[in-house]
This record gives structure tokens, sequence and C-alpha cells, in this order.
């Protein structure tokens, strides 16, 4: 399947492209798509107790994981290691191993080092584990809790792409198991 260097290729952008998770912040504070390096992020009026908005409008926010990082440590997100903060660098954890794994593709099929090849497929999987972790981390064990909740849309996909390549990259002889 990963004769032709275009596949593995596109399958490494769509790693970095595609959405990881749709998300809800508390009771319907905010709502978001999470991507590899940022989120967007809806943050709906406030209700006053009389069921009427204050302010009119939606905010729409596009939140890096730079300025995430910048939240904790000027203290915006709260404790520097609150379940925020820690789900923070799960994310910069997975991301990096992310990255590093679209460069071993990128050595392995652009550079020509077949032995790169055999190292994508792990880390793809264990990014697409420890971005589940964050879900796990920041909304609770079953992705819901008083903090809202999360789907992992993106990280079944990440999973299986994890898989993929750790099956072409097994020996001709080798059965994937």
């Amino acid at each position: 399947m990963f004769d032709r260097p275009r596949i593995p290729l596109a399958l490494a952008v769509l790693l970095l492209l595609m959405p990881q998770y749709v998300y809800v912040i508390g009771d319907y504070l905010a709502a978001g798509i999470r991507f590899p390096f940022f989120r967007v992020q809806l943050a709906f009026p406030s209700v006053t107790a009389h069921g009427n908005a204050t302010a009119g409008n939606l905010t729409v926010s596009t939140i890096t994981v730079m300025r995430e990082v910048q939240f904790i440590t000027m203290g915006i997100v709260g404790k520097p290691l609150g379940r925020t903060a820690v789900a923070t660098y799960l994310w910069l954890a997975g991301l990096a191993i992310l990255i590093l794994a679209v460069g071993l593709v990128l050595s392995w099929k652009v550079l020509d080092n077949p032995g790169h090849g055999r190292f994508v497929g792990p880390l793809v999987f264990v990014a697409g584990l420890v971005f589940l972790l964050w879900g796990a981390v920041q909304f609770g064990p079953i992705y819901a809790g008083p903090s809202g909740y999360a789907i992992p849309i993106g990280i079944p996909f990440v999973l299986f792409i994890g898989y993929l390549f750790m099956k072409a990259a097994k020996p001709d002889g080798e059965k994937a198991g």
C-alpha cells in the first residue's frame, strides 16, 4: 500500500490537519474543535438568572498550543499543575511525538531512508494514545464530567493510521498481528 511515496506523505499531512476532538466546556459555556496545533472555540453569551443573555454575540477564538502554554505560565489557567495544565502538557507531548513521526515519514519516503519507516507506526500510535489520554485528564475518565465533555472524533483515525504504518513496516514474510 505504501509503495508510492505520496500515500504515506498524504497520511502524514492528514494527521497534522484533521480535527481530533469536539468538546463542550462546563454547562455549555463554550464549545470547540481541537486540531493538533490549535483549537477553534465558541464562547456562548452568559445568561442571567432570569434567562436573559448579557451579550448578544458568540465569541470565536483560535487558540494555538503555544498560547495555551502562555495561559499556564502567566497563571490565567490556574494552578501550574492543575488538570488543564497537565492536559495541555500531554497534548504537547502527543504533538511532539506526532511531529517526530511525520519527520520520519519525510525521511523515509523523500530522503529514501527505509530504516526510518519502522518507527513511524509505533510513534503515530503512541501519539494517538497520548491524545486519547488528554481527553480523560481534561474531562474525566469517560470523557464527561462537571468540566464538560469531549468526543474523540479524530483519534480512531490516528490509531488506525498508526496501525497502517506498523503493518507497512513489517517485512514481507511476517504477518501483522
